[in-house]
């Protein structure tokens, strides 16, 4: 007369002849251990791996309960992988609200860095420009004045300011895409 065998029976071996029992916890040792070093092998962490390997065990279990597959270790590797994937997916959800609270709108480093190298690229071509160009360009350009209070403030002609503008632009263009190029 034969009798039901519970979960644990079937990891313990109990219900079996005592021979039958340490092979039994040996293979289902082994395949735990099968599975961890197959995910491991996928990249993951010791401690990712035996989370995933002890849920397909389970559902491994769960699976035998009702029917003996045709390969254990076949549907303990498809059930690993799907375990991965869930598992992936919890962390990536999880993850992804706390990067936008983490997130910073400060500007990378290399970007800080770039910025103060093109601010002095700026200044040494002010510096280099004549001292009329200069004085209209900032005048124009960072005072935001006129082209016609410039010219009256300087006794020059509209064009002449237009003209400074126009070069000192040229020349601070000039400066800046050397920076980017590299060239002289």
């Amino acid at each position: 007369m034969s009798h039901p065998v519970s979960k644990q029976d079937k990891l313990s071996g109990a219900g079996r002849p005592a021979a039958q029992a340490p092979s039994a916890d040996h293979e289902w040792t082994a395949l735990r251990h099968t599975i961890v070093s197959y995910v491991m092998k996928r990249g993951q962490s010791r401690h990712v791996a035996e989370d995933v390997a002890q849920e397909a065990c389970i559902k491994l279990l769960r699976y035998c309960e009702d029917q003996r597959p045709a390969s254990l270790y076949a549907l303990a590797f498809r059930i690993a992988s799907t375990c991965l994937v869930d598992m992936v997916r919890k962390e990536g959800s999880s993850s992804a609200g706390l990067d936008e609270d983490i997130a910073s709108d400060a500007p990378l480093p290399d970007r800080i860095i770039d910025g103060q190298q093109r601010v002095i690229k700026f200044e040494t071509a002010l510096a280099a420009m004549p001292s009329l160009r200069r004085t209209v360009f900032q005048k124009r350009r960072i005072e935001n004045r006129s082209h016609a209070q410039i010219a009256a403030e300087l006794g020059i002609s509209v064009a002449a300011v237009e003209k400074h503008v126009s070069r000192g632009l040229h020349d601070l263009r000039r400066a800046l895409s050397i920076d980017q190029d590299g060239d002289l």
